[in-house]
């Protein structure tokens, strides 16, 4: 007796190409760090961070930099320290191509004579995918001071996931014993009020985070003792 041949119904045909193509597209995942001697080949010395990814849109690595010099300032003939911090974005298709920069955020502070404090904030910067879309999600954040005694640090908090930019920028929030909280101020990029809320929520939670950095909660003096 001749079998009949096995019918399959077409929206199962079709629902299994799907979960198919689903398995096979690339999946975000954070790569082991590049060696050093690719770094200096970008011309990337002494790294602050620097997160090495594959995602939907390829291979790619995240550099964090600080760059320290001075510069004479043109008003006042005198010297200036100046901190560069960069944020770049190197990408490839392919494992044997050559990184090539998709994009660079750079900000830059000058200070005279006073304290000069400027940096990432590493622990909360990095590649990540909220949305699981296979696209990453860059996180970058820092700070920047030039002042005296206690004052409020500029931050900064942004997320790039492909062509779409967003930021909340501000000042820290300082909460000095005795004293009425001040700072904390923030304003938020046009674009983040219609960003999906799973993105909103991650930068608010990384704005919260550093908004009480470094000088929150500062500690009294200790006072004299009566002891011997």
């Amino acid at each position: 007796m001749r079998s009949k041949p096995l019918c399959v119904p077409r929206f199962l045909l079709l629902g299994g190409l799907s979960l198919l193509a689903a398995c096979d597209s690339p999946r975000f995942e954070v790569l082991a760090p590049l060696p050093t001697q690719q770094l200096d080949a970008l011309g990337i010395q002494s790294p602050v961070q620097a997160v090495h990814y594959r995602d939907r849109e390829g291979e790619a690595l995240l550099v964090l930099s600080r760059n320290d010099d001075q510069v004479r300032d043109a008003e006042s003939g005198e010297d200036l320290d100046r901190v560069l911090l960069t944020a770049t974005l190197y990408g490839r298709a392919a494992g044997n191509d050559e990184f090539k920069a998709r994009w660079k955020i750079e900000h830059e502070t000058d200070c005279s004579g006073l304290d000069l404090d400027v940096g990432f904030y590493t622990d909360v910067s990095g590649a990540s995918d909220l949305n699981s879309d296979g696209v990453a999600e860059l996180t970058v954040a820092s700070h920047a001071f030039c002042g005296g005694g206690v004052d409020s640090h500029e931050l900064r908090v942004e997320l790039r996931e492909g062509q779409a930019r967003y930021a909340i920028v501000g000042q820290s929030l300082i909460t000095a014993p005795g004293e009425a909280p001040f700072g904390g101020e923030r304003e938020d990029s046009p674009s983040l009020q219609s960003a999906p809320a799973v993105l909103r929520g991650h930068l608010d939670s990384v704005w919260n985070k550093v908004l009480t950095r470094p000088w929150s909660e500062i500690a009294p003096a200790p006072e004299d003792s009566d002891e011997p």
